[in-house]
């Protein structure tokens, strides 16, 4: 079979049959699509014709809840890319496997690889990994998009514009709140789920760098944060707030601006703005413009945009990629100092639970 095919129909395969690669459309609560075999599904011009897991049970399940015969399903990733010849293949397996599944797909040069984060297990070993991707990229064998899906969402691309144009004001500082439970540490955290965070933050405002912690990243019964700020433009504050002993996840950004303040995050959409006060004289209060309730009433499409894009890219090469290897090593490096500094001024090398370069 030759990949040489004309591209308005792209054969989709799957590297990870369980939770983010396919479960994950079961639950009900969810946006849909909410998995990346959802994606595809739901994409125009995309068709899931394959996927691979070493655990027969979820590769089973993944069959039977897409309705693949079993001659297209392999418990062996490469033998699934030999015989299928895909043309996008999602990597959607644990994070210890990124790596050497990403570099199985550039080898057997997949024209388009989505992969997920953390892209690597280590902020050096992403840099490394960087020039093979680059090269690959160069070449025009293979493209990667990360899927740091916020950047595809409406919600989020709606705050990008209000950011852009100013509509209220320079932007004066950025509280960022991550919660995953009780008992994890902020580096577990950090490192699995920290990725989104830091990296919309990246796409949002552009560079920024870290600049102090507060706080053992390995401890599960201390808050934690760390500081930073942007190194260009408004140079606003970033504080970000990690601290375990919450029974609620909570995802949310708050963008503190000089005529008013925007709150996104999960189920999170409010606009403040600056009016006179109705409280005090004299004085400027903040008035609440947009709850979730009268804003985004239709889906966010944070999966369906990124998949949308990845599929755009595998069919013009000139398109600029929007959520790039590049853009999810940097995430890395974010973590990776934030990490670094905390056990750097605990004198210790973290609990095991978490891979940086510090260990």
């Amino acid at each position: 079979m030759s990949r040489e095919r004309k591209k308005t129909n792209l054969r989709c395969a799957i590297i990870g049959t369980g939770r983010i690669g396919s479960r994950l459309e079961k639950d009900r609560l969810r946006e849909k699509p909410a998995s990346h075999a959802g994606a595809i599904r739901a994409t125009v011009g995309c068709t899931l014709v394959a996927g691979a897991d070493k655990d027969r049970e979820a590769l089973t399940a993944f069959g039977a809840q897409w309705k693949l015969p079993p001659q297209a399903l392999f418990t062996d990733p490469a033998q699934m890319i030999k015989e299928i010849e895909p043309d996008l293949v999602s990597i959607a397996a644990d994070s210890e496997s990124h790596i050497a599944l990403l570099d199985l797909c550039l080898e057997h040069k997949v024209p388009l690889i989505i992969l997920e984060k953390p892209v690597a297990e280590t902020a050096a070993e992403a840099q490394e990994v960087l020039t093979r991707v680059e090269q690959a990229e160069r070449a025009g064998t293979s493209r990667v998009v990360v899927n740091h899906e916020r950047r595809f969402a409406r919600d989020y691309r709606k705050l990008q514009e209000l950011l852009e144009n100013r509509t209220f004001g320079r932007l004066v500082s950025i509280n960022a709140r991550l919660y995953m439970g009780k008992t994890k540490t902020p580096a577990r955290v950090l490192w699995h789920d920290g990725t989104h965070l830091v990296d919309i933050i990246s796409f949002l405002i552009g560079t920024w760098q870290i600049e102090g912690v507060h706080g053992d990243v390995d401890s599960a019964d201390t808050p934690f944060c760390a500081i930073g700020r942007a190194t260009g433009g408004d140079t606003p504050l970033v504080i970000l707030d990690v601290s375990p002993g919450h029974d609620h996840l909570c995802f949310e950004l708050e963008f503190n601006l000089e005529k008013g303040r925007i709150r996104c995050g999960n189920g999170v959409w409010e606009v403040w703005k600056s009016e006179p006060s109705p409280y005090y004289e004299q004085f400027r209060s903040l008035r609440l413009l947009s709850p979730l309730q009268r804003s985004f009433r239709g889906k966010t499409r944070y999966f369906a945009n990124m998949m949308a894009h990845a599929a755009a890219l595998a069919r013009d090469p000139s398109m600029k990629n929007e959520s790039s290897f590049a853009d999810g090593a940097r995430a890395l490096a974010i973590l990776d100092r934030i990490i670094s500094l905390s056990r750097e001024a605990t004198g210790t090398k973290g609990s095991g639970d978490v891979h940086t370069t510090g260990e």
